[in-house]
């Protein structure tokens, strides 16, 4: 193999890694958190975060507390404590209240510890879970069937045993979102406070199922705090504030009005960022098993150019799958800026036609 073949194949294979392994997510802050040691004898102060973690304190729910029990424990109704000593199984932990049909629905979740082992899971389930089925058993409870939907701590989203790439790792330190719109029917995720895209669609909201938030977790000593849970009716209120959050130079001449500013200070989860990449969810959504598939049709591509082309060389494969990338990382770019430049333009002409004195 000459040193240019060598060449090529590393370079590739440096950006084959780099674009699987960035995938975990940074700390919502820089707070620094004491090692985990809380058992049922001692107690671990958690040193409360300054960081913009308490934008809202409602809570329209709280977590179910049946009790002290060798799989989990709850803290004031916000705090869950996984597994005190050890861990050998699956602990699933729901909400006091379900979910009201009709309304918009978002709660954050704070991580506390580490995270490791089979799966540590947040989402949302039908009355029909049954929250002691995995006591004794490591798995990830939440999508195991179609009667609940989770997101896992590795990235991945479940529903009905179906995994599929969905947003980034995430572990201590970070701030999950998730929103139900109970309206339409649509569950999405946000990871410190960045819309990681719709998960899943046609939800049960029509009022005959009772669906719950819920969290499980096979980690020992794993901790979880509910900061923040609130509802919204759906209005047209609501739809306007979801179409001006996406303008922010619209959302800066809204914040002026008085009466205004306050529907915004409401509906502050909807002023939140969007993904950065425009094809970040259409490329996470394809599921595990079709990995293979994409292999076999890539092989099936390169035997196809290799047979027509006699003295193609492997210096030039490698070359054209490098360029192949570049193209595809340079046309997302430029789609995201043209995005950009429409958007700003939509909102400059609703600021005119609004806001500016006639």
């Amino acid at each position: 193999m000459s040193l240019n073949v060598f060449n090529s194949r590393v370079t590739y294979l440096k950006k084959l890694l780099l674009s699987r392994n960035d995938n975990s997510s940074l700390p919502f802050c820089n707070c620094e958190y004491p090692a985990v040691t809380r058992s049922r004898h001692t107690a671990r102060k958690v040193e409360r975060c300054r960081c913009g973690e308490d934008t809202s304190t409602q809570l329209d729910w709280i977590w179910e507390d049946e009790g002290e029990r060798p799989e989990r424990k709850i803290i004031n109704g916000t705090e869950i404590l996984f597994h005190l000593v050890y861990s050998q199984g699956t602990a699933v932990v729901r909400g006091t209240e379900p979910l009201e049909p009709g309304m918009h629905h978002y709660w954050e979740i704070k991580v506390l510890s580490s995270l490791a082992g089979t799966d540590i899971m947040l989402g949302i389930g039908t009355e029909k879970v049954d929250l002691q089925a995995n006591l004794f058993k490591f798995a990830s409870v939440l999508g195991l069937d179609d009667q609940s939907w989770g997101y896992s701590y590795r990235g991945l989203t479940q529903h009905n045993s179906q995994l599929k790439h969905y947003g980034k790792k995430f572990s201590q330190g970070r701030i999950i979102g998730i929103y139900v719109d109970m309206y339409r029917g649509i569950l999405e995720f946000y990871l410190n406070r960045r819309s990681q895209g719709r998960a899943y669609v046609n939800i049960p909201h029509d009022g005959n199922t009772r669906i719950y938030p819920m969290v499980c977790s096979t980690s020992a000593k794993s901790s979880l705090k509910l900061i923040n849970a609130s509802s919204f009716a759906d209005s047209l209120v609501f739809s306007c504030m979801k179409v001006i959050c996406k303008y922010p130079k619209l959302l800066e001449q809204v914040n002026m009005v008085p009466g205004l500013r306050k529907l915004a200070d409401e509906l502050w989860f909807l002023q939140f960022k969007e993904p950065k990449k425009t094809d970040e969810f259409q490329r996470n959504n394809l599921l595990l098993e079709d990995e293979a598939l994409l292999c076999g049709l890539k092989k099936k591509k390169l035997n196809e150019a290799l047979s027509h082309v006699e003295d193609i060389s492997e210096e030039k494969i490698y070359e054209n799958m490098i360029a192949e990338e570049n193209t595809k990382t340079h046309n997302v770019s430029t789609g995201s800026s043209s995005s950009s430049s429409d958007d700003e333009e939509l909102a400059s002409m609703i600021s005119r036609e609004f806001f500016c004195n006639h």
